[in-house]
């Protein structure tokens, strides 16, 4: 790790994300199957792997 090559995390630093109870509600199934695919990417892209879990928090009732 010494040698190796520092990436940014491509997310805002600050960013807070909460609950939306008031926006509309989006296809839970599809929501799931894109986080699937992201946590599939970060084997490969570890510079991702921050953003993707924040995104996985939200996987019970996403809104749009």
């Amino acid at each position: 790790m010494e040698n190796c090559k520092e990436a940014s995390t491509p997310i805002a630093i600050g960013c807070s994300l909460d609950t939306d109870e008031n926006g509309t509600n989006y296809d839970q199934t599809r929501y799931r199957g894109l986080i699937g695919s992201l946590f599939y990417l970060t084997t490969s892209r570890l510079d991702i792997i921050f953003s993707v879990c924040l995104c996985a928090r939200f996987q019970a009732k996403p809104k749009e």
